[in-house]
Parts: structure tokens; sequence; C-alpha cells
């Protein structure tokens, strides 16, 4: 039997239960050395009966499904494809675990074994080196068949895609020889394939980057699969039709989102080892491309406005003359908006790509993997030991606060502590590699101990941040009912000195009048959301001050003197105190949402991701306009408020979304699903 060539798609260290996360933490890193994983899987012996071999009992009610696209695959083109499911490949790597069963097993040259490890999310394939398909075309039904339904947990729907793939490719006799280039499947509009071509190209780089935290080269092999870059898929519309656009849009959107996120997380690695100025061509291309997603961001968000914005800004130059006109709700300038979305992004991951080798060959992890594992161990124990303090704050949170004001940490403690065990391991495997002379082995161990522990910050910061934001708000609150009950005041004198009652104004002094009551009685009651019950106060505040200065107006028949009356009778200190307190529940708001995004990456889509940036955008202008404009920073950052409430609601329905159809990590698409922690993409 020739030897047997395998693809893997690198996903390792599953999940730790948190019983073990207690015992790890107890027992401390010194004595983790050694510590084997639970239920490995030796290289095993194919079920006797079928093509399905299920030891981790994956498939369930599901097996006839797939035992049925078996049949039909080897019905069709005479190849049989094995499942196999197991909880791990027992230590060893997934090419080797597959290999090794393949040859174990007496497969051939028309057979093909698909190995799933459905505990460590890690899969590989095995064929013979003279089986019928290339390996382009092995690599292609993987990424395209396969890790999609693996992203999602649909460990039946891989099987089923494999099925479906191979006998798609296998029906294709020209792209049996190798010579298929990435041409065959371009769509035939020039300028959209152009834009969605170079995108593709660096999404897959900079989405090999993120599995591997350095060089492309460092992968496992050329058939390393990676199941986030998706470019056009099989039997999808084309690109001629609106929803295959904005399908295209949203997928470049979020690929580009996590190549950036991931970027700047390998960017902070590489500052406090190196220092700010051998990062500085780094930090300037991130910049960039960060400028660049913004872009895209924003004209996502245009096209989601109805009606669109005023200014809205396309494109230069008419639309190519071989495509025809969308319908009056799309239109030509909605075309040319989502292409530009795409080309956006191409620019910002071919910017980043641009620095790529410079970045890596700085890092070279494999040449100072002892230095680097050493800096990660001590941030690491830093971090250990910030937890105790988060682990205190956020119970003393819950003591003083109602549950909505710490719903956004609520899991945070116990969410770090499974990444800390999965840093734990990953760091003891790096250790062992050093000790055992293999330097690769544990640059990649140091790669994935990275992300770990970033997550594991990112979660003790955000306890900490929302500890800060509550107790500010909790001491701006009494001021900002003070003004409101002011404004109430002048209201009512308007009220009472009016021949008619200025429009609108009375359900304005009757709604703030409820919302002071209700914060009154959530405040005596005890624990209370004060982040929240400034938000109300604010926002009733806001909508009277406005209706009073414009009553304020009319009466003097001046309108462009109702601002100079109300700062008379308020100050400018009040308006800019005002400002402050929306500040505050805005920046809240941002953070939440971007912490929770942050920690469901391949869970939540474009929308989300684009009311976040959008938020973003919008507090970011109100430094710019604070000074001269103290109401119009005031609308920035109620806009901002409003965007990043949106994005959380938004993100929350996505993973909801991937939970109800049996994704406990959400819901996929574009970007799959949440890897578990300690893995090498997204621990």
């Amino acid at each position: 039997m020739t030897p047997r060539v395998s693809r893997t798609g690198p996903r390792t260290a599953a999940r730790a239960v948190r019983a073990l996360v207690a015992v790890l933490l107890a027992m401390g890193w010194t004595a983790l050395p050694g510590a084997e994983p639970a239920h490995a899987e030796d290289p095993v012996a194919l079920a006797e009966s079928g093509r399905i071999t299920d030891l981790a009992h994956a498939l369930g009610a599901s097996a006839p499904r797939v035992a049925a696209a078996l049949d039909r695959l080897y019905d069709d083109r005479h190849v049989q494809l094995f499942a196999v499911y197991v909880d791990d490949f027992s230590g060893r790597t997934a090419q080797d675990w597959a290999d090794t069963t393949a040859q174990k097993n007496g497969l051939s040259r028309d057979d093909v074994l698909l190995a799933v490890a459905t505990g460590t999310r890690q899969y590989a394939y095995s064929v013979d080196q003279d089986f019928r398909l290339s390996d382009q075309v092995l690599g292609e039904v993987a990424r395209d068949s396969a890790e999609p339904a693996l992203r999602r947990g649909d460990w039946a729907g891989a099987a089923i895609g494999t099925a479906e793939g191979l006998d798609t490719a296998l029906a294709e006799p020209a792209r049996h020889d190798g010579s298929a280039s990435a041409s065959d499947y371009v769509m035939p509009v020039a300028v959209l394939a152009g834009a969605a071509a170079a995108a593709a190209y660096a999404y897959a780089r900079r989405k090999r980057r993120a599995a591997t935290r350095t060089t492309p080269a460092s992968a496992q092999g050329a058939g390393a699969q990676d199941a986030g870059a998706q470019g056009w898929e099989r039997g999808a519309a084309t690109p001629r039709e609106p929803a295959a656009l904005r399908a295209e849009a949203d997928r470049t959107l979020v690929a580009t989102d996590d190549a950036i996120r991931t970027s700047d997380e390998e960017l902070g690695f590489a500052t406090a080892q190196f220092g700010e100025k051998a990062v500085r061509p780094f930090a300037r291309a991130l910049g960039h491309a960060r400028s660049e997603l913004a872009t895209a961001f924003r004209l996502r968000q245009q096209l989601d406005d109805e009606p669109p914005p005023e200014g809205l800004t396309l494109p230069e130059g008419p639309a190519p003359p071989d495509e025809p006109e969308l319908p009056e709700e799309g239109g030509a300038g909605r075309r040319r908006m989502l292409r530009e979305i795409v080309a956006r992004c191409a620019e910002a991951g071919r910017r980043l790509d641009a620095e790529s080798e410079a970045f890596d060959a700085l890092r070279a992890l494999e040449r100072d993997a002892p230095q680097a594992l050493a800096y990660v161990e001590s941030t690491f124990r830093t971090l250990t030991g910030r937890m105790a303090a988060a682990d205190s704050t956020l119970t003393a949170l819950h003591q003083r606060y109602a549950q909505p004001a710490t719903a956004p940490v609520a899991g945070h403690v116990e969410e770090a502590k499974e990444y800390l065990v999965a840093a734990t391991a990953r760091l003891n495997a790096g250790r062992q590699a050093l000790d055992a002379g293999d330097r690769g082995e544990a640059a990649e161990q140091v790669r994935a101990a990275e992300s770990a522990v970033a997550r594991v910050a990112t979660l003790v910061d955000a306890i900490e941040r929302r500890g800060r934001e509550l107790a500010d708000a909790e001491e701006l609150l009494p001021a900002a009912l003070s003004d409101t009950e002011a404004d109430l005041a002048s209201a009512r004198e308007l009220l009472e000195g009016a021949a008619q009652s200025p429009a609108g104004l009375p359900g304005l002094v009757a709604r703030a009048e409820t919302v002071l009551v209700g914060v009154g009685r959530a405040r005596a009651a005890g624990p209370y959301d004060p982040i929240e019950a400034l938000r109300r106060v604010g926002e009733a505040e806001a909508a009277l001050d406005e209706a009073v200065g414009e009553a304020l107006g009319k009466a003097s028949e001046a309108p462009g003197e109702a601002q100079g009356v109300r700062e008379r009778e308020g100050g400018a200190g009040r308006s800019r105190a005002r400002l402050d307190r929306a500040a505050l529940t805005a920046r809240a708001a941002v953070a939440a949402a971007d912490d929770y995004i942050a920690t469901h990456l391949d869970a939540v889509g474009a929308a989300a991701r684009t009311r976040l940036a959008e938020a973003r955008r919008h507090l970011a202008q109100t430094d710019e306009t604070a000074g001269p404009d103290v109401p119009g920073a005031l609308a920035e950052v109620r806009r901002a408020d409003a965007l990043a409430r949106q994005a959380q609601s938004l993100a929350e329905a996505d993973v909801e979304s991937g939970e109800e159809n049996g994704n406990p990590n959400g819901r996929g698409g574009a970007s799959g699903a949440e890897d578990l922690p300690g893995q090498g993409e997204e621990p």
C-alpha cells in the first residue's frame, strides 16, 4: 500500500470542566507537569459493519443519515468514506492519528478516512497518495464541505458534507489532475471577482496567522486547513444577486475584524517583549488596517440605515456596463457600496500581510521560545494573582448592585478560570517540548498560551472596569436627579404661564416625573443598577431640556436665542456635566458590547460588529466636538450609547440562535463556531 496523506484543521486543547479548574488552580503551576488528557483514544479498529465508528457517541439519531450519505458516495463514485469519531487523539497530532488508523485498518487507494476528535475539536482526513483527487481539491472539499459543520459542532453534517463534497469533486474530471486553479471558481463579474479574490487571499493568510500566531510557514504543512476563511460557497447565488453580494460583504467584514483583533493581540505581546520602537512599523500597518475596516463598517451601517442618511458617500464612477440595474430597493449604488466594502477589507488584509514576514522575523518564536515561554509564564502568574481580587470584586458587586448591573461580567470569573487552565496546559506542554529539544512544538504551545492569557486579561479587566463604572455612575446620579428636578420646575412654570401648552411638553413632563419616581424607589428598595438609572434620568432630562429650550425660543420669537437662554439659566458647567454623565453610560455600553463580542467572536456576525464599530466612531467624535459644541457632542454620545446597546442585543441573538440550533458556541456562519479555550486559533 502506498503512503497515506492527511490534511488537518488545527484545533487543540479542550475546555476543562469547572471542577478541574478548581482542582488545578488549587494545585498550582508546579503540580501540572505530566498530566494526561482524559478520554484519550489510541488509533482504533474501525467498526466491522458499516463505515461509521462512533466511539464518542456524537451522531446519535443522525447516524442513519450519515450512513446514507456514505452509501450514496460509494454508489456514485466507488469511493468509501470512513467516518471515525473519538473524544481526542491521545496526544498525537491529528495527521499522525488519522494516518496510523488508516494504515492499521488497511485502507486502500479508493478509501478516505475522516477522523474527528469531538472533545478537542480537532480533525484530519487521510487518503492514499494515489487517490484520484489532488491535494488542492481535497483541501477545498475540507474547507467548504466539512469545516463549516465542524465549527458548528454538527458532527453528522461534517461527514455528510464531506461525502457530498467528494461526490461533486469526483464528478469534475478536469480538476482531478491538480491542474485546476482558483480561477475555476471565480464568478463571471470581473470587478467584483477581482476584489473578492484579493479579499479571500488576504483573509485566508490572516486567518492562518490567527491559527499559527506567526508566519504562515509554521502551519501544519501545505494541507493545513482553516475553517475561518471562506471564499465563494458551492451552489451560492451568483454575485449579481443582492443577497450574494451582501453575504460576501458580511463574510469579509467578519474575517477582517477577526484578523485585526488577532493582530492587535500579537502586537501587544511583541510590544511588551521588544518595546514600542521595534514594533512601530507594525503598529502603523495595524492602524491603517483599522482605518480601512472602519470605513467598511461605516458603509455597512449606511446600507442598514432606513432611510439612508444624507451625504451618503458612494465609490466614484458608474456601475460596470455589463451589470443590470438592481430593483429600485437595491440599485447600482448599493451594489457599488457592497463592492467597496469588500475592497476596503482586502486593502486592510493586504496592509497587514505586507508586514507579516518582518513581524514574524521579529518574534521568531521558535528561535526565542525559551524567552517567550518565560514571559508568558510571568504574565500567567500575574493574572492568577489578579483572579483572586477579581473574584472578590465580582462577589462584592453582586451584593451591592442589582443583577442587570453585573450581567455583562457575571460569568467572567468562571470563564477566566477555564482559560487559565487552558493556558496552564499549554505552558506545561511548551516547557516539556523545550526540555525535549522540540522548539517548533514549543513555539506552537506558546502561541496558544498567549491567546488564552490574553483572554484572561480581557475578562479580568472587564470586571475591574465594571466596578469603576458602577461606582462612578452611583456618584454622578444625585447631580443628574437634581438637574432633572430643575428642568421639571422650569417646564412646570412654562406650562402654568402659557396660554397654550407647548406641543409635547406635558407628555415629557409626565415622563420625567415617572422616571424620577421610579429611580427614587429603586434606590430606596436596595440593590439597583446605577448605570441604567443614570441613563434613564439623562434621557428624560435631555428630552425635557430640549423641549423647554424650544418653548423659550418661541416665546422670545428668536429661536437663535434659545440656547443662550438655557445657558444663562443653567450655565456651561451644567451642560458639561450632562455630557460627562452621558459619556459614562455610553462608554460602559461600548465596553460591555466589545467584551461580549470578543469572547464570542466566531458566533457573532457582521451586523453586531457594525453597530459596535459605529458606536466607537461616534464616541471618538465626542472628544472632537465637546469643546466648541457641547450639544453636538451630547448627540454623538447618545448615538454611541444606542448603537452599542444594539450591538449587544444583536450579538446575544447570534449566540442564542446558534445554541437553539444545536451549536453551544453560537451562530457560526461566516466565521464558524467559537473555539474552546486554549485552542490554536481562538483559545
